[in-house]
């Protein structure tokens, strides 16, 4: 169980990380072209 939790923690980290990552692309893009 507690494998798990890290390995969905580690899963779960790694989402949010490219959906900010993504925000950010989509908000800067625009000014670059």
């Amino acid at each position: 169980m507690n494998f798990y939790n890290k390995k969905f923690r580690k899963i779960a980290s790694v989402i949010i990380i490219v959906i900010i990552v993504a925000m950010i692309l989509t908000g800067v893009v625009p000014y670059l072209f």
